[in-house]
């Protein structure tokens, strides 16, 4: 995957420091990183004096300001031939506010020097990014400080891994346990088109597997283009519930009713709804691997820390009164 070099990796910001990124640090033992500096790519030094997009006669340059030096036409430059030589990647990081290589709300000013904010998009090299690969994972590094964001970021990932090392191998077979393990997962995401996907395998022997695997590849971006919701989950719950209730006496019947309903109710979190669901799975469902990417959608080294704090000593600095009233 495609990371800012930035992040982690080397001290190319322009006042000539590293960003800390725990997403990317989680990520280095899993993951081959191709690390780029837009900035330090095109010849400005560490540290630098900054640049900005700027709106010149309507279209956008990139400046800087000091020194105003248009950079527009080497950046584009090596953009391309960047692109041109990549080869096959699962995803991006990029670092947030760059006007190179951020993806979201980089401001756009009216001019080169005292200029104000008329606009937010894309870095310069950032947006033949998202122009070439809008469907694949994009994150910057500050939106991964967020829990969901990073969840589904993770898991959109290792799916797009997944499905691009079945595609060069060409098996059909490989395809088949793939969809096996992803089936609950991608019922979570889009219940739709996991049961498009169940289809499109029992064509085999009309639509040939070289055909299906294609077909079936385009449908990733799709099911992954949103994140799922409360309602999602709870469905999900909810099918397991009914796979598994055959089982269950009347007071484990109660007890995961009860469970799903502190969920709908926000009174349970999804991660704790997860690893009951888990358990029953575990216990009682003839098709666990089916559940496997549901509940493992990336390794378990990769899960944040629940409580960061859990062993501090909140009562250190207050101490408890002896007085009673």
């Amino acid at each position: 995957m495609v990371a800012s070099k930035c992040l982690e990796f080397a001290s190319v910001r322009y006042n000539g420091s590293v960003v800390n990124c725990p997403t990317v640090r989680a990520l280095i033992p899993f993951v081959d990183f191709i690390t780029v500096c837009p900035e330090v790519e095109i010849g400005l030094g560490v540290p630098r004096e900054t640049i900005r997009i700027v709106l010149v006669d309507g279209k956008k340059r990139l400046i800087q300001p000091k020194t105003e030096k248009d950079l527009t036409e080497d950046m584009d430059n090596f953009t391309d031939k960047f692109l041109e030589e990549l080869p096959n990647v699962d995803g991006f990081i990029f670092k947030s506010g760059s006007p190179t290589i951020g993806i979201k709300k980089i401001k756009i000013y009216s001019a080169i020097d005292k200029g104000f904010v008329i606009d937010h998009g894309s870095g310069f090299f950032a947006d033949k990014i998202v122009q070439k690969y809008a469907e694949y994972p994009l994150e910057e590094d500050d939106r991964l400080r967020n829990n969901i964001i990073r969840h589904h970021f993770l898991t959109k990932l290792f799916a797009f891994a997944d499905i691009r090392n079945v595609k060069e191998s060409g098996s059909f077979e490989k395809l088949e346990l793939f969809h096996k393990y992803n089936r609950y997962l991608f019922r979570l995401y889009n219940r739709d088109l996991a049961v498009k996907m169940d289809h499109l395998l029992e064509n085999k022997t009309s639509l040939g597997s070289d055909r299906i695997i294609i077909e079936y590849e385009k449908l990733i971006p799709q099911v992954f283009c949103r994140s799922p919701g409360s309602n999602e989950f709870t469905d999900i719950a909810n099918e397991i519930f009914l796979s598994v209730a055959s089982f269950l006496n009347d007071a484990e019947e109660e007890y995961l009713t009860c469970v799903i309903k502190k969920y709908v109710d926000n009174r349970l979190s999804c991660d704790a709804l997860l690893e009951i669901l888990k358990l029953y799975v575990m216990l009682f469902s003839e098709s666990k691997e089916e559940y496997s990417r549901l509940f493992f959608p990336y390794p378990e080294q990769l899960k944040n820390e629940s409580e960061p704090d859990r062993d501090r000593d909140f009562w250190e600095n207050f101490p408890m009164s002896n007085k009673s009233d």
